[in-house]
């Protein structure tokens, strides 16, 4: 038996969901709204050619997954960030199959500048140069400013200023007070390629 696209029931589905996301990122791109990602039982990923900024943050934490089970990250926190080439990915589940959706800056040598930015990475991989690195730091001591902030007692890594190239990140979630980006690119299909 072939299967069938009810046109009508996919219409209805998709017309609300593009304009909300329209809505999310155009608030984002102009800062009005906070950069909120978190993918449903599924991770994403996020990558940038450079980072630079300060009050640089890493420690332990854990998150849940709509299905309830609980995953261990480790939480980067950013106080504030200028960021070149952001890209942002993740595959989701549509009435036609599973596409890729994918937003970027087209930066044109103006960086997106990120305020209180926290991703809960299971992976990461970037080179890294760091102002006054401080490693085995009481992570509810580093500072943070309103970013996500450790536990007292756990493991934290702090630097007051960074410098972070080709960064790629496999995360469950990200975060920040405001984004502001110029030139957001959203795309959506299977041929879509993720950002790494």
């Amino acid at each position: 038996m072939r299967g069938r696209v009810r046109w009508r029931r996919f219409l209805v589905m998709l017309v609300p969901s593009l304009l909300a996301l329209g809505v999310l990122a155009t608030g984002m791109a102009q800062g009005a709204l906070p950069a909120s990602f978190a993918v449903s039982g599924r991770q994403m990923k996020v990558s940038a050619d450079r980072l630079t900024g300060r009050g640089l943050g890493l420690f332990p934490g854990v998150v849940r997954s709509v299905d309830g089970r609980r995953h261990v990250v480790l939480n980067l926190s950013l106080r504030t960030a200028q960021v070149y080439g952001l890209c942002q990915s993740a595959l989701v589940d549509t009435p036609l199959g599973r596409f890729t959706v994918r937003l970027s800056a087209r930066d044109r040598g103006r960086p997106s500048r990120i305020s209180q930015l926290a991703i809960a990475a299971t992976s990461l991989s970037a080179d890294v140069d760091f102002s006054s690195v401080v490693i085995n730091q009481d992570a509810g001591l580093l500072s943070l400013g309103d970013a996500l902030e450790g536990r007292r007692g756990d493991f934290g890594l702090g630097a007051p200023a960074f410098t972070v190239r080709d960064v790629t990140v496999d995360t469950w979630m990200v975060t920040g007070g405001t984004f502001r980006v110029d030139d957001l690119q959203v795309a959506v299909g299977r041929g879509v390629r993720p950002c790494f």
